[in-house]
């Protein structure tokens, strides 16, 4: 995986290739970059081979640098055997900004909801240094790495039975492809993953994740480039 920004972008839509959305679909109704594939991370391994062409490069993107889809993606369709995936970090936020043409186009209240992500992919450091400055309570702080991690060809292995996760699936750089849930009932792990858990960041809050697990079972940390640090264990239950 190749990370690239707006300007191999537009080389590798000039050159015949193919540029993937890994967002909701929500998230892509809203704007998308013109011409885009619409492969949801969900849906990505199971339809990708059906839906792409791995003798075409591929360009996959969600949000910007703090979304971690587009990195998952890019390892789990290298994982299929796509040989050409570059993984564009600065993603949605940085095209629209930059003005590039999208569909549909986006309205000035998306471009101005998508301005503070633009500026953190351009100056990371200033976000960096607020949450330093402010000494704010973050995600990493109630971060345990107590689950087994396992390749794709891996059996399963048996959750404990007060966690409603028993693994997580990594690729040889430690990029989240996958978590094995604890109803799961086939024999390798690649079968039995959910490809889409959700994920948070390590610097990011407990409100979020307090949120976050209102509609989810569990989170995972993760990095923005999708590598995985653990298994997010709220304050009120942690210990």
């Amino acid at each position: 995986m190749r990370i690239v920004d707006h300007r191999e972008v537009i080389s590798v839509i000039g050159g015949g290739g193919q540029v993937v959305d890994v967002l909701p679909a929500h998230e892509f109704r809203i704007a998308a970059i013109r011409g885009s594939i619409h492969l949801p991370l969900p849906k990505l391994i199971h339809n990708a081979e059906h839906a792409l062409d791995k003798r075409r490069a591929v360009v996959v993107y969600c949000r910007d640098c703090l979304c971690d889809l587009s990195a998952r993606a890019a390892a789990q369709l290298e994982f299929l055997g796509f040989r050409d995936v570059m993984h564009y970090l600065r993603g949605k936020a940085d095209w629209m900004i930059r003005g590039f043409p999208c569909e549909p186009r986006p309205s000035m209240h998306e471009k101005l909801r998508a301005l503070p992500y633009f500026i953190n992919n351009l100056a990371p450091g200033i976000r960096a240094n607020w949450i330093s400055i402010s000494r704010r309570a973050t995600v990493i702080e109630s971060t345990k790495d107590d689950l087994p991690r396992i390749r794709p060809s891996d059996p399963i292995p048996i959750a404990a039975d007060n966690n409603s996760v028993a693994a997580v699936v990594l690729n040889s750089d430690g990029v989240l492809l996958g978590a094995i849930e604890a109803n799961a009932n086939t024999a390798r792990a690649i079968e039995a993953m959910n490809p889409a858990p959700q994920t948070i960041r390590p610097d990011m809050t407990h409100r979020l994740g307090a949120s976050l697990l209102e509609s989810n079972r569990y989170i995972l940390v993760t990095t923005s480039l999708g590598k995985y640090i653990g298994r997010y264990i709220p304050p009120a239950t942690s210990g």
